[in-house]
């Protein structure tokens, strides 16, 4: 495999918003009202209602995304999702709680789990990595101070998936996020330290 551009005007969408502007490196959209990607966990309910524009992956790889986004009401997020099924998939991005944005990843597996830290408040354009190695699937998020692990998880594909940027307003309606330069490639000989 060799590094590829996605092409953003491609793609199959989950929950396509109504606002949104396509172009083959750059794609801005506006979420709608109450979207969201969770499973069960504590909550109780199970939302799968999020926008996601996803693209078919190989089996091992490793897909680097940009993106930039007003977050200010609480649980709104951006960032990239990991499609296999409705009951097993993986996000990461940007998520606003507590307050503030942070850095957060939600894996679910039938059931999901969240983790979360605070994200650097001079970033304003952000830069995520998840790389699926067969063996485990490892998520990168670039601040300020460089490339740092956001997790390692022990999610495996069962099957074919499908990978893209996603966007959800829980409790709310109008996050407007701008993702650019979608890269796909193999998995480097070290996917943990990346320079």
């Amino acid at each position: 495999m060799t590094d590829r551009l996605v092409d953003f005007r491609e793609g199959h969408w989950l929950n396509r918003p109504d606002v949104l502007a396509q172009k083959a490196r750059e794609l801005r959209l506006r979420t709608g009202e109450g979207g969201d990607f969770w499973r069960e966990t504590h909550y109780g309910f199970v939302h799968h209602n999020g926008h996601a524009l996803l693209h078919d992956m190989p089996e091992r790889f490793a897909a680097e995304l940009r993106f930039e986004g007003r977050f200010a009401a609480k649980y709104e997020q951006a960032g990239l999702l990991l499609w296999e099924s409705e009951t097993r998939w993986i996000k990461a991005g940007v998520e606003y709680a507590d307050g503030r944005p942070n850095l957060a990843v939600v894996v679910t597996d039938g059931r999901s789990d969240w983790s979360m830290a605070p994200a650097d408040p001079g970033v304003t354009e952000w830069r995520l990595r998840m790389t699926v190695t067969g063996a485990a699937v490892i998520v990168h998020a670039r601040g300020a101070e460089g490339w740092q692990i956001l997790r390692v998880s022990g999610f495996t594909p069962r099957g074919a998936v499908r990978l893209g940027p996603m966007a959800c307003s829980p409790l709310g309606v109008g996050l407007e996020v701008c993702f650019r330069d979608m890269t796909v490639a193999p998995v480097p000989e070290d996917p943990l330290y990346l320079g």
